[in-house]
C-alpha cells in the first residue's frame, strides 16, 4: 500500500507541476445517477481528458483516483469494470458504481469522510414528504492540494506544498463537472436550476465550486404504504358489512 500511496504521489506531482509549466489542458466530468424505486441506485462516471493529460496517466487516471478512495468508501458502494475509449479527441474513462439496497429512512448511512447525505421526513396520511440534502465535508481543491502536498513531503522531501497549494485553484479549478440525478418519483422541489421531465436534475459546477458551501437539495413524496394499506383494508370491510346487510334486507323482505 506504501508503494500504491508513494507512486500516486509522484504521479500527482509530475501532473502537478507539468500543468503549471504548460498550462491546463482540456478535462471535463460527467456524473449520471440514476435512483430505482427499490432503493438501489447505479451512477456513470466518465471523465474526459486530451492527449496533454494522457501522456502523464497513461489512459489511467480514474483507476488510481478509485484505489485511493475505496476504503473510505460504504461497504454498499461497488465500483464496476472501468471501459476505456476515445470520443472526438478526447481519452474517456468511465466506470458504473452501484450502491445496495438502501431503505429511504436509512439514507444517511451513505455520509463518509467526503460527503454526508442528510434526510428530513415529514409524515404524511397519504404521502410522506422528504427532503434530501448531500453535501461536501471539504472542498476538492483543499483535498487535491492537501494530498498532493501531503505527497511531495512524504516521498520526495521537496517543501514545495506553499506552491502548489497557491496554483492548484488555477491549474484545475475551472475543470466543468455535469451531474445529472434521476428518481423514481416526481421531484417537487429543488435547489437546481434544471429538471426534466419533472424526474431529472441536472447541476453543473466547476471543481471550484465543489466545496462545502454548495449542496444538492431534492423533495420528494413518496406513497405511506402502511396507511394506504389501512384505507384499502377499511373500504373491503365496508363493503363486505354493506353487502351483509343488504342480502339481510332482502331477506326481511
Amino acid at each position: 500500500m506504501k508503494k500504491i500511496k508513494r507512486y500516486i504521489g509522484v504521479i500527482a506531482l509530475i501532473i502537478t507541476i507539468s500543468l503549471m509549466l504548460i498550462g491546463c489542458g482540456q478535462v471535463k466530468i460527467n456524473s449520471e445517477v440514476s435512483i430505482n424505486i427499490d432503493g438501489t441506485s447505479s451512477t456513470r462516471l466518465k471523465i474526459y481528458y486530451d492527449d496533454t493529460i494522457n501522456k502523464l496517466v497513461d489512459n489511467d487516471l480514474l483507476s488510481k483516483v478509485i484505489s485511493e478512495i475505496n476504503n473510505s468508501i460504504p461497504s454498499e458502494v461497488h465500483f464496476g469494470d472501468i471501459v476505456k475509449s476515445k470520443e472526438e479527441n478526447l481519452n474517456v474513462e468511465e466506470v458504473e458504481i452501484k450502491t445496495d439496497k438502501v431503505k429511504i429512512d436509512e439514507i444517511d448511512n451513505l455520509s463518509n469522510d467526503y460527503f454526508t447525505v442528510k434526510e428530513v421526513k415529514n409524515k404524511g396520511f397519504i404521502t410522506n414528504k422528504y427532503i434530501i440534502t448531500i453535501k461536501l465535508k471539504h472542498s476538492v481543491n483543499d483535498i487535491i492540494s492537501n494530498y498532493i502536498n501531503s505527497s511531495i513531503n512524504n516521498n520526495i522531501g521537496l517543501n514545495l506544498g506553499n506552491l502548489i497549494n497557491k496554483n492548484m485553484a488555477n491549474l484545475i479549478g475551472d475543470i466543468p463537472v455535469n451531474l445529472s440525478i434521476s428518481m423514481p418519483v416526481k421531484i417537487t422541489d429543488t435547489n437546481s436550476n434544471e429538471i426534466v421531465n419533472g424526474k431529472i436534475i441536472k447541476y453543473s459546477y466547476t471543481i471550484n465550486d465543489l466545496n462545502e458551501n454548495n449542496s444538492i437539495v431534492m423533495e420528494f413524496n413518496v406513497p405511506n404504504i402502511q396507511n394506504i394499506i389501512f384505507i384499502i383494508v377499511i373500504i373491503v370491510i365496508a363493503i363486505f358489512v354493506l353487502l351483509i346487510y343488504s342480502k339481510k334486507r332482502k331477506r326481511e323482505k
